[in-house]
């Protein structure tokens, strides 16, 4: 990318009309503070280069520059200050000083400025990059100030810009439609306002997921109907159940119950009512409440035995009162299944749950019993292979070695482990890390080397990269450590060997099991000569972009945003360029979008040292840095895992919102908000709150660390109470009877969890090992 800041810096020079030295080296001093984020120093040298020579300063737009860093740094009156100086003049950063001032106006409070700077964008530079955001934002901040008819008149008396340089929907977007028919019910429109909100629901795009917008209208319809916190209004069966499965969709448990329980009372000979009571017992069973949840489920048995929904009640029956410890209960409903269905394509969630009862009662016995009857019911079929893994880890958890190898050992025969999609599946590469594992403990050192050796490492293999901890653990144990060295010698020595597959593998394989410096660069040079590395994309000389004198400015000052904004609405196709712009720019997800369709094509261990830093920066990047480092030390959480989270949550799209009604870059349902709001003494945050990065970002922190005093020093224990429930990893990890990561990772029983905490815990290993704790790339 430097070749695009030189070309920028330039672009400076020629503006100023001077190519001065000591610009070019006040510059890339500005610059290196700035990359530092050493905020006051950057100050301080702005005023320097202002007081030297103020043409140049206003020139470059510079004064926008220390407008940006001041409010970064928090000193919102003197960024107020530079934004309204380069407002003041016929700068082409203009209009982006005036959307910077209305932003901060809004920030505190004052929205008739908002309006005032709003109304100078779109006035003075309609067809610029801001215009776009400021014709969105225009009728929310009249909205804002209560003046419902001018929002009104905005939205719907001419076409919405969504886009600059002129192009138009004149339907309006969703979001558009919602705040219109907002403002149509404050300003006392009713019929009206039903009307859109009524269509707004029709016209979801995806009814099964209904978004915010979907939300919205189901709750200003509850009001103009006339429900209340304790009863909803007389509806159609149909429509209580359609405002129902939005409430409980997003989450809203009490709003969806209400609409639930009115489709029951009030429509009792429907087909939906049993499904209705098992919704409303669901969502006190998703929120801990499963003494409620009992109420609903037995009334299901008693009521509807016969409804297609009885099946799955009656398991989820054995679930509650099993989280109740109440096991004679949870047993008994589970028999009941086995005997009522015994050819249930669930069937084996009753044996396999019941295994699960007995463990959390430290009812080994009992346990293994079950694992047995399982195996035996389903000899030769997947069941089979989930109670032959859980009688492994509860040998593991009793420390009883041999018969947890033996166990391990009847896993690989099996040719269907489940894998990640399947509750309580288990992988090869987790069977043969737990075989190594066992192994290493019957100090069978040398063949416990062998196994991890043979389990591939890379950038997203959890189980390699824990394999490769132990060798460099081995390494430095003295019981094992001149056989983990005899091993690195005889690598070392295949390195020259004449067939380049023996000896790239020994080269990987080198990497993994010696400190050595001088050998590890052996390693290294060999797979380099072996042109093993992945070729990077050049930066050419030219951007997919026309060129643009303003976007070349904001390279030069090292804007990304802005500068990245203005690309968007430019260019094609993403180049490697535009994608490292885009990635500083605070839209990562894009960079990604780019990136991984390469790394689709690379070998699953390739060695996580030979990756390319200008691949490394659009894979892990680090988004919102300033926000993690001003937030994440705060609570004492690394913002590299905050990075990590974020990966995988959401990508890096701050709008996110996933099947499961979470929401924002770190992916917050409205419960765990709402408590997380509650303990920082704020309000509960709407749900718009939740996709602002500073609002993410503060509350993902808060909750990472209530995490960690729960499992201090436990990240794999962190990851999984952040996406299965603190409760939940409770109950695992005094299943495992251990705090090693290796001995209760593998007791995980959800699926998605546990494939959540594999692809975490890789992210936060490549984070670590590309950054360091201030987010500062490592040589």
């Amino acid at each position: 990318m430097r070749f695009l800041f030189a070309a920028s810096l330039l672009a400076i020079l020629a503006l100023t009309e001077t190519a001065g030295q000591d610009l070019a080296g006040s510059h890339e001093k500005i610059r290196q503070l700035i990359d530092d984020r050493r905020h006051t120093e950057a100050i301080d040298e702005l005023h320097r280069l202002a007081a030297a020579d103020h043409r140049i300063f206003t020139g470059g737009n510079y004064d926008y520059l220390l407008a940006r860093i001041a409010q970064k740094d928090g000193r919102l009156g003197q960024a107020m200050s530079a934004y309204a100086g380069v407002a003041a003049r016929e700068s082409s950063f203009r209009p982006y000083a005036h959307e910077r001032m209305a932003a901060l106006a809004r920030s505190t409070g004052n929205l008739m400025f908002e309006r005032i700077y709003l109304d100078e964008i779109l006035l003075f530079a309609p067809q610029s990059v801001p215009a776009a955001g400021a014709a969105h934002r225009l009728p929310r901040s009249s909205f804002d100030r209560g003046n419902y008819r001018e929002a009104i008149r905005l939205l719907s008396g001419a076409p919405v810009v969504t886009e600059p340089l002129g192009t138009t929907d004149k339907t309006g977007s969703r979001e558009d439609k919602k705040v219109l028919a907002e403002g149509l019910l404050r300003d006392g429109q009713v019929p009206r306002a039903r009307e859109m909100f009524a269509a707004l629901l029709d016209t979801d795009p995806n009814q099964a997921q209904p978004d915010d917008v979907s939300l919205a209208a189901a709750k200003a319809l509850d009001l103009m109907d006339g429900s209340s916190d304790t009863e909803a209004a007389t509806l159609t069966e149909s429509e209580h159940w359609r405002r129902a499965s939005i409430y409980q969709f997003s989450r809203e448990f009490a709003r969806a119950r209400l609409h639930f329980a009115a489709l029951v009372d009030r429509y009792p000979e429907s087909q939906k009512a049993p499904d209705a009571l098992f919704q409303i017992g669901r969502g006190h069973a998703q929120i801990g409440e499963f003494g409620e949840a009992l109420k609903s489920f037995e009334r299901i048995l008693e009521l509807h035995p016969q409804s297609l929904v009885a099946k799955e009640t009656l398991l989820n029956t054995g679930s509650a009162y099993a989280r109740l410890g109440r096991t004679r209960e949870a047993i008994s409903r589970y028999q009941a299944f086995i005997d009522r269905y015994p050819t249930d394509e669930k069937l084996d969630r009753a044996f396999l749950n019941s295994v699960d009862i007995y463990r959390d009662q430290d009812s080994d016995t009992e346990a293994l019993a079950w694992c047995e009857k399982t195996r035996s019911a389903f000899e030769g079929k997947l069941p089979a292979a989930l109670a032959t893994f859980a009688s492994a880890r509860i040998h593991i958890s009793r420390e009883d070695w041999p018969n947890a190898l033996a166990a391990l050992d009847r896993l690989l025969l099996k040719p269907n482990l489940g894998g990640a999609p399947v509750p309580g599946g288990t992988s090869r590469p987790e069977v043969d890390f737990l075989r190594a594992f066992a192994l290493e403990q019957q100090r069978r050192y040398g063949e416990a080397i062998d196994e991890y050796l043979a389990i591939r490492d890379g950038r997203e293999e959890y189980y390699g990269w824990r394999a490769s901890e132990r060798l460099m653990a081995l390494g430095d144990d003295p019981s094992a450590g001149s056989l983990v060295a005899d091993k690195a010698a005889r690598l070392a020595a295949a390195l020259g060997s004449a067939d380049t597959q023996d000896s790239r593998a020994a080269a990987q394989a080198l990497l993994r099991i010696t400190k050595d410096p001088v050998v590890r660069e052996r390693a290294l040079s060999k797979l380099r000569t072996q042109n093993d590395a992945l070729s990077s994309p050049q930066p050419s000389s030219k951007t997919a972009t026309k060129p643009d004198p303003v976007t070349d400015q904001f390279l030069a000052l090292g804007l990304y945003e802005e500068a990245a904004r203005s690309i968007r609405l430019r260019a094609g196709a993403l180049t490697y360029e535009t994608a490292i712009v885009q990635t500083r720019g605070n839209r990562a997800d894009l960079a990604l979008a780019f990136i991984e369709p390469i790394w689709r094509r690379v070998p699953a261990d390739y060695p996580i040292e030979m990756i390319a830093p200008t691949h490394a920066e659009l894979l892990y990047p680090t988004p919102f840095a300033d926000e993690l480092l001003a937030v994440a030390p705060e609570y004492r959480v690394d913002p590299r895992l905050v990075l990590a989270i974020m990966r995988q949550e959401s990508r890096f799209q701050p709008d996110a919102k996933s099947y499961a009604s979470a929401r924002g870059l770190m992916q917050f349902i409205p419960e765990t908000s709402r408590l997380v709001a509650g303990e920082l003494g704020r309000e509960a945050p709407l749900d718009d709150d939740l996709y602002h990065p500073t609002t993410a970002i503060r509350f993902g922190s808060h909750y990472l660390a209530s995490l960690f005093r729960a499992f201090p020093g436990q990240p794999e224990a962190v990851t999984a109470s952040y996406n299965g429930g603190d409760d939940n990893m409770l109950r695992w990890l005094r299943r495992s009877r251990s705090t090693v990561p290796d001995r209760y990772v593998p007791e995980i029983a959800y699926a998605q969890t546990k494939d959540y905490v594999y692809r975490i815990m890789a992210n936060y290993r490549m984070y670590q090992h590309l950054y360091d704790e201030n987010l500062r790339p490592r040589s």
